[in-house]
């Protein structure tokens, strides 16, 4: 997949199987999205193109001093688009200029003008322009103005529940990480930088690893205690993570992710690290005392221990 920062710099020659929107999270909703737009782009003999937006919309038109909190950044986007079989994705800038446009001002600028598109897949929910008065009923009328088709693709739904970003977000409130498993069809993951913390977690005879993240609009899942799996310098670890104020042993307002990893031992200061959030354990909570924090730390090992031995026994029968 090639990427374009600039429709200018977008090669124009085939036809172009269009779909659009800022695809938060590459979730299952939008693979089917995605894979509707792939098989129009066959069936034109052309390409197949993604249109997404940098910053989120939400960051430009967005109340002040309200932060957008992404499930991912526009790197993590390209990065997850690349396992797609798309054939380009442009990243649009997204001003307060481009937040004004009405939609069709918009649709003939931009699909029609300069990108030449032939057919256009969004989802039944999909809103575009000023506004967000470009609804899929009012892309299908533009369309057909234009001689541009327009294909709506239906919601998906698991359990009765619309998979969405904002669904995700949702159960990543409420510490829920299996339910975002099923929704993004991979388990939720944060990056970051491995940094120096206090030691507190090697005193107490856990060794952590605190992951600085890439960003600071990234979701986090409530508070808590999570089963994890660490991805770093080329390897696969099993771990479990707090992600939480440290209540027995500090008094800070900031948020710590402390990795503390079952089979490691070195220096990872300084290195990128992934880490994939597999189940939650419980509640981050205050102990009378470090024996007591020490005790329960053990016993959250022992039980994320069971976790991965129950699974590499379903993956090997």
């Amino acid at each position: 997949m090639q990427v374009f920062r600039s429709l200018d710099a977008f090669p124009h020659g085939r036809p172009v199987s269009l779909t659009l929107g800022t695809f938060d999270g590459v979730h299952l909703g939008h693979r089917r999205i995605i894979e509707r737009t792939v098989s129009t782009a066959e069936e034109i003999g052309g390409r197949a193109v993604l249109m997404t937006f940098d910053p989120h919309p939400r960051e430009v038109i967005g109340r002040k001093g309200d932060p957008t909190y992404l499930l991912t950044s526009v790197e993590e986007r390209l990065a997850l688009l690349q396992e797609t079989e798309l054939d380009a994705c442009i990243v649009l800038p997204f001003t307060r200029d481009l937040s004004v446009l009405d939609a069709s001002t918009f649709f003939q600028e931009y699909i029609v003008r300069r990108l030449h598109a032939t057919r256009v897949v969004v989802g039944v929910d999909h809103a575009f322009g000023k506004g967000r008065a470009g609804n899929a009923e009012a892309l299908k009328q533009l369309g057909e103005s234009h001689g541009v088709g327009v294909t709506v693709v239906s919601e998906l739904l698991m359990n009765g529940v619309k998979v969405s970003s904002t669904a995700i977000r949702n159960v990543l409130g409420q510490g829920n990480v299996g339910k975002a498993w099923d929704f993004l069809g991979r388990p939720y993951s944060l990056s970051g930088i491995v940094v120096r913390g206090e030691g507190l977690g090697t005193r107490l005879g856990f060794p952590t690893a605190n992951l600085e993240l890439r960003t600071s609009d990234k979701l986090l899942p409530s508070n808590g205690v999570y089963i994890v799996r660490v991805r770093c310098n080329g390897q696969s670890y099993d771990a479990i993570m707090n992600i939480g104020r440290r209540p027995t042993v500090s008094e800070q307002m900031h948020i710590s992710l402390e990795v503390h990893i079952f089979t490691f031992s070195g220096d990872l200061y300084g290195m990128h690290m992934q880490v994939e959030l597999l189940e939650r354990l419980r509640e981050e909570i205050r102990f009378d005392s470090s024996t007591q924090l020490a005790a329960q730390i053990q016993s959250d090992t022992e039980i994320a221990l069971a976790y991965f031995k129950r699974e590499k026994n379903r993956i090997n029968d």
